[in-house]
């Protein structure tokens, strides 16, 4: 059936909208996805050792994504982090290669090759939580402290 994406059941109760019985929060609670203990260490690939200073934007990067989800990213999200970090430098470079460059053959090549790298960090950051629209879709709302007192 076509329509919009479920919401984790943690948004929607944090979100006052939830009009699901105590029977469905359960039952989709266990069908969300969850990464396991085991894989939540997130090492880069192998292929990164080339480049350290592109492993150590993967390491900040993954620091960064294991903070913001800590029960959805893992080792699984490697590899396409390191598809992000990859085209990231890829587009930086180009980007750099296009300010000094002055014959039109080349400058319209180097855009191409920017173009590219743009739409593979785009995609990648989109995948990863990376982008406003992302992370909003991500993010649940903090839950206020009950302090014990009723509201009124």
């Amino acid at each position: 059936m076509a329509g919009r994406n479920k919401q984790p059941v943690d948004v929607l109760t944090a979100r006052g909208k939830s009009h699901l019985t105590k029977a469905e929060k359960e039952r989709r609670k266990a069908t969300e996805s969850v990464v396991p203990v085991a894989l939540r260490g997130v090492s880069p690939p192998g292929y990164l050792d080339k480049w350290p200073e592109i492993r150590d934007e993967f390491n900040r990067y993954a620091e960064m994504l294991s903070a913001l989800m800590p029960d959805n990213f893992g080792q699984p999200d490697a590899d396409c982090l390191a598809r992000y970090v990859v085209s990231e430098s890829l587009y930086e470079r180009y980007t750099s290669d296009l300010m000094e460059e002055h014959d039109p053959l080349n400058i319209k090549n180097l855009q191409i090759a920017q173009d590219r790298a743009f739409k593979q960090a785009q995609a990648c950051a989109s995948s990863l939580g990376l982008t406003v629209t992302a992370r909003c879709k991500l993010v649940v709302p903090e839950r206020r402290e009950d302090d014990g007192e009723g509201e009124f």
